[in-house]
């Protein structure tokens, strides 16, 4: 399995309502279960970082690039 289609399976994990995209609720709680972090600051800083074209959504595509990036 390739870090894409694991990321992807990560994505599908935390879009709880099946939307298609991670909202913040959907990310605070992503990022507290992997980095064990509490705080809204915290992830609302994270969150900005993959929201790359700003629409206060993160969509598979966005996590995806980021975390490829974030592994290299």
């Amino acid at each position: 399995m390739d870090i894409e289609q694991m990321v992807s399976e990560l994505f599908d994990v935390f879009d709880e309502n099946r939307d298609g995209v991670i909202s913040r609720r959907e990310f605070i709680a992503l990022a507290e279960d992997l980095l064990h972090q509490k705080g809204i600051g915290f992830t609302s800083d994270i969150f900005k970082q993959f929201d790359k074209n700003h629409d206060n959504v993160i969509s598979k595509e966005e996590l995806i690039d980021m975390i490829v990036e974030l592994a290299l």
